[in-house]
């Protein structure tokens, strides 16, 4: 394959996530594009804000954040809450929200996936804050559940690519099993 230098930017496909915190007591949430797993045990996950993002002071103050994973419904409103900071804007009433056992984290009802994460530990990059969260809860929607489940085609997440939102296509594989016939013995 011929390649071409494109420059240097991150190039890749994201999950689109909304993180939920209270700040100055009010639910606030901020879209991102930086999140993912790093640990099954303890279950941890990585959410990356910008320095200037409203929402970091309130996941310092509560020691909590939410992951909360939109579907393709939810396109305008979560374009929104990355557009507009919660300094200017109230964001509490963009989405009902509703809170796990530990009231410290509002988390978004219409998004099929949440996730209530304490942090574990905090990254200071220099023009971004790392949260590390251990995962405390986890929540999807009945209607994404394929035998208890989750389903990512019910889910349906949205991706963030090429300056876009995508969704899902087909499965293409089937993780720790088809690389197996290249092991040899």
């Amino acid at each position: 394959m011929e390649k071409e230098m494109i420059g240097k930017a991150r190039v890749g496909v994201s999950p689109v996530a909304i993180v939920g915190a209270i700040v100055n007591g009010k639910a606030n949430f901020a879209t991102l594009g930086g999140y993912g797993g790093m640990a099954q045990n303890p279950p941890l996950v990585y959410i990356t804000l910008a320095k200037p993002h409203y929402t970091n002071a309130g996941i310092r103050e509560t020691g909590y954040f939410s992951v909360n994973l939109p579907g393709p419904g939810l396109v305008k409103e979560t374009d929104y809450v990355g557009l507009v900071s919660g300094r200017n804007v109230d964001k509490s009433r963009v989405f009902k929200t509703f809170y796990g056992s530990v009231d410290r984290a509002p988390m978004i009802e219409e998004c099929p996936i949440n996730i209530l994460c304490k942090v574990f530990k905090e990254i200071d990059l220099p023009n971004n804050d790392v949260f590390i969260g251990e995962i405390v809860e986890v929540y999807v929607d009945r209607a994404c559940l394929t035998d208890g489940k989750p389903d990512i085609t019910k889910i349906n997440p949205l991706l963030l690519a090429t300056g876009a939102y995508w969704c899902l296509g087909k499965q293409a594989g089937t993780a720790y099993l088809d690389g197996k016939s290249l092991i040899k013995k």
